[in-house]
């Protein structure tokens, strides 16, 4: 079978499917379809040998050892909305390492997998206990999420601020996104930006170049993450980062 009836598809709705591969049992993707959605994937692969990606190159496998893709519907009947929410929520649930996915689903910047100290500090994180600590809380340019991973944190916090000669004043840096602190890092050094840093270019023939520091995790700071500087910051103030006791 490669197509479902009108009566079929009209019944299922939006669905979220399952590919297996029958040598192994394994799911190896997990998509949301109307109509015959879930066998598009193996026609497609026997169509056109020239397309490339690890989900047809996977089913041509399976193909080669005289075998059939195995399909699975795990919801079905719903709205497109729905489905949406199931495939985000599968995919994590399996991992994308296991999986021929290219992306993860939708919305799980904002509502996927997560603990619940961080569903609370996105839902309403507490007030940040007093900052006794020479601190700079920058808001990093990039949308945090749980799924960023710990480099990519670091990075977009590390580099490249405006910074005058008040930085060398401050011992740690916070990173801080949608008011809420998401890590803390000490600071052991500054430098200015070179070529080959991020953006580098942007500063040719600019008088007032960006700084950025090194530094690792401030495991001795970890109650203040997950915590709000919202009320540290004037209604309206734009600037990307703020000084804290120096």
């Amino acid at each position: 079978m490669n197509a479902f009836t009108s009566y079929v598809s009209e019944q299922l709705k939006a669905y979220v499917y399952l590919l297996i591969d029958p040598r192994d049992g394994e799911v190896f993707y997990v998509g949301k379809g109307n109509g015959s959605r879930v066998f598009d994937h193996a026609l497609d692969a026997l169509g056109d040998e020239e397309a490339a990606s690890d989900k047809l190159d996977r089913i041509r496998e399976i193909h080669a050892a005289g075998q059939e893709v195995e399909h699975q519907l795990l919801r079905f009947g719903l709205t497109d909305r729905t489905a949406f929410e199931v495939e985000a929520a599968a995919i994590q649930l399996l991992g994308m390492d296991e999986l021929t996915n290219k992306v993860q689903g939708h919305h799980v910047w904002l509502r996927g997998r997560m603990t619940t100290d961080v569903a609370i500090s996105i839902l309403a994180a507490p007030q940040v206990p007093e900052i006794k600590e020479r601190v700079i809380l920058f808001r990093i340019p990039r949308l945090w999420s749980p799924e960023m991973s710990a480099e990519e944190l670091y990075e977009a916090t590390q580099g490249w601020w405006t910074l005058g000669p008040r930085r060398n004043g401050a011992d740690y840096a916070f990173a801080v996104n949608r008011g809420v602190i998401r890590e803390v890092y000490r600071i052991d050094s500054w430098r200015q930006r070179q070529r080959g840093d991020r953006d580098w270019e942007h500063d040719i023939g600019k008088s007032r170049k960006r700084w950025g520091f090194s530094g690792e995790v401030a495991d001795e700071l970890t109650h203040y993450r997950n915590t709000s500087v919202r009320h540290l910051f004037k209604q309206g103030e734009s600037s990307p980062f703020k000084y804290v006791n120096c």
